[in-house]
């Protein structure tokens, strides 16, 4: 097999056979089991998050929580919830999730990820003219049986860049800041606002409020290699023996592999997923402007702007977010919110949010929206 990657075009055939599929059964493999105190504290090391609420025991245990419990997205440690089957080597490229959480993943719990193939829609855009975005629907639940979360996971398939009608982003080279760039910087991310065990009540937000946000970069490999480290979420990553194993049941029994990804991904001489690392795949196969970050990771480092602003006894319910353009490496990602409307729902009292992501240059990376319960003074 070529060391490249396959370049096939997206066709009629692909996209009627990815809608045909909609509804099958689908094989998870999970990446973390079990929340423990490490599995959690490396997650939320992964996205540059402090908060010792995920980390320090004694610190957690004076809050409401009585104990250490997750960054809400560190399910995607769990499983990604990709589930984009088919299409063999049409590039997977993370476009977004709406999440809905039911109850915090408190430490030591165990997580059962089950989901489901539900929609697959054909869509046309400014830098590829034919694309299909894929949604899987994917419960996670805790060692009692208890749903914590449900995903609604969305996946672009485009055609990679050798292929007709594929992905050809122009290469961008890494910014280049100025000493004085790289210090503010630096600087935004040491005095990063948290605030922590000082409650914020629901009566006393106001709409146009604007949540202080976070500052994450620039984003270079190390910073890829630590968010792995905690958060892979998906079995096509394999090392060594067990990569070889893998590339053999894709060729001669895929019936043992997961099946949320099309067996080519296992069997892949150059992994899909390498772009995140390797500026020669990203840019000359993928058709990526250059080696860049990983979706989730941007969502998770969002909802840290939503969990820093609302404090340790506010509690995320709803965090929807889309990836808009590539993050790549040298860039910065900055990350803040605002209050958009208070309501009152079921005994529930919610603020809605609406957050974003922005690099270096001003342009959007990612939008979308949060749902936080907050306490009422009169509780």
């Amino acid at each position: 097999m070529s060391n490249e990657l396959l370049a096939p075009s997206l066709t009629d055939a692909m996209v009627e056979e990815a809608r045909n599929s909609i509804g099958m059964p689908i094989r998870i493999e999970q990446f973390n089991y079990e929340a423990g105190r490490d599995s959690i504290r490396h997650y939320a090391w992964g996205l540059g998050d402090d908060n010792p609420l995920y980390s320090d025991p004694n610190y957690a245990a004076k809050t409401r929580w009585k104990g250490i419990i997750a960054p809400p997205t560190f399910l995607y440690g769990v499983f990604d919830a990709v589930i984009a089957p088919g299409l063999p080597d049409i590039q997977w490229i993370y476009s977004g999730t709406d999440w809905f959480f039911d109850e915090p993943v408190r430490r030591n719990d165990e997580i059962t990820a089950t989901g489901e193939y539900v929609d697959a829609k054909e869509l046309s855009g400014k830098r590829v003219a034919r694309m299909l975005i894929q949604t899987g629907e994917v419960i996670y639940r805790n060692q009692n049986a208890k749903r914590v979360a449900r995903a609604l996971s969305h996946t672009f398939r485009i055609a990679r860049s050798g292929a007709q009608g594929g992905l050809k982003l122009a290469p961008r080279e890494p910014h280049l800041y100025t000493d004085r760039e790289l210090e503010d910087i630096g600087n935004a991310m040491l005095r990063e606002y948290r605030r922590g065990s000082d409650t914020l009540y629901w009566d006393d937000v106001k709409v146009g409020d604007s949540l202080p946000g976070t500052v994450r970069g620039p984003i270079n490999q190390m910073d890829m290699t630590c968010y792995y480290g905690g958060a892979v979420g998906t079995s096509g990553y394999k090392s060594t023996k067990l990569r070889r194993i893998y590339a053999e049941y894709a060729r001669k029994e895929p019936e043992k592999l997961p099946n949320n990804y099309d067996a080519s991904y296992y069997g892949a001489a150059v992994s899909p997923s390498i772009g995140h690392q390797d500026k020669g795949v990203a840019t000359q196969q993928i058709g990526m402007p250059g080696p860049y970050d990983n979706g989730p990771q941007r969502i998770g480092m969002v909802a840290t702007a939503v969990t820093n602003w609302m404090g340790d006894d506010g509690f995320l319910r709803e965090h929807s977010v889309r990836v808009k353009q590539a993050v790549i490496f040298g860039d910065t990602t900055y990350t803040g919110g605002t209050v958009t409307g208070r309501r009152e729902e079921n005994g529930q009292y919610l603020v809605d949010c609406e957050v974003w992501a922005k690099n270096q240059l001003g342009e959007t990376t990612a939008t979308g929206r949060s749902v936080v319960e907050l306490p009422w003074h009169r509780s």
